[in-house]
């Protein structure tokens, strides 16, 4: 593609991650020790992602000095007009502040308003997920596809919680009834981005949220795409600045819709 190399920009975003994670497993223990200095745990994780996100930038400024970033400490605006790299240091910083050991590192790059690289990083079980476009989706390496399952029952759902301020919580207390009873099995990790890689490695089998920033589903946007699953907004936005989403096996993409709509 114009003004990327994408195979230099897949390096670039591996080593990132993987120095990201290694770095959020070492800092553990400043959680452990924030109540003997009377800090609170939450506090010393956003200083610990904010950390991690800025290890991320410099990692990537050193070969793409040109570029931009959108992030959840940095903040940032969405340009199409330019290449941004959007960061989620910490998916699933409530899990990280606790140590359930349910969290990513996530990282996408877009370039005039299309995803074209995602990389995906678990470090409690060292899976790197990534794509890049027309490439394939891979875990360690190895290509991952979504599942083929066509019947909801016997398929596994998996959902990211609004928060309890959302205004949307209601619809979304409807949707939820309404995927259980319909799904064979339904899962909240409270790490978005790994729900998606697993759905794009077939361990999913479809996906919703609401209230999701630009950074939250970027990366596994392309990887959804290369590994044949079904992704789009629900509330019709661009489906990298959507604020709700719904991602599937292909079979499974009408009918979930359809129960979260609530027809029959």
């Amino acid at each position: 593609m114009s003004g990327i190399k994408l195979a230099r920009a897949l390096e670039a975003a591996q080593t990132a991650v993987r120095a990201a994670g290694r770095f959020l497993q070492d800092s553990r223990a400043r959680i452990g020790k924030a109540a003997l200095e009377h800090k609170a745990p939450a506090e010393v994780a956003s200083a610990i992602e904010r950390e991690a996100e800025a290890l991320i930038r410099s990692r990537i400024s050193a070969v793409f000095p040109e570029h931009g970033f959108i992030g959840t400490e940095i903040g940032g605006v969405f340009d199409a007009r330019r290449a941004q790299w959007l960061i989620d240091a910490i998916d699933g910083i409530a899990n990280y502040t606790r140590g359930y050991p349910q969290y990513s590192v996530s990282l996408a790059l877009q370039h005039q308003g299309e995803v074209v690289l995602g990389a995906i990083y678990d470090p409690n079980r060292d899976e790197l997920f990534t794509a890049t476009r027309g490439q394939g989706a891979y875990c360690n390496g190895v290509r991952v596809a979504c599942s083929r399952r066509a019947v909801p029952l016997e398929a596994l759902a998996a959902t990211a919680f609004p928060p309890p301020e959302s205004t949307r919580l209601p619809q979304f207390l409807g949707e939820l009834a309404r995927m259980a009873a319909g799904f064979g099995e339904l899962r909240r990790s409270g790490a978005l981005a790994l729900d998606l890689a697993y759905l794009a490695a077939g361990r999913v089998d479809a996906f919703w949220a609401h209230d999701i920033g630009a950074w939250d589903a970027a990366a596994a946007i392309v990887l959804l795409r290369e590994a044949g699953a079904r992704c789009e907004a629900l509330d019709r936005a661009p489906l990298l600045t959507a604020r709700s989403l719904l991602a599937a096996a292909p079979a499974l993409l009408a009918p979930t819709r359809a129960l979260l709509a609530g027809t029959p």
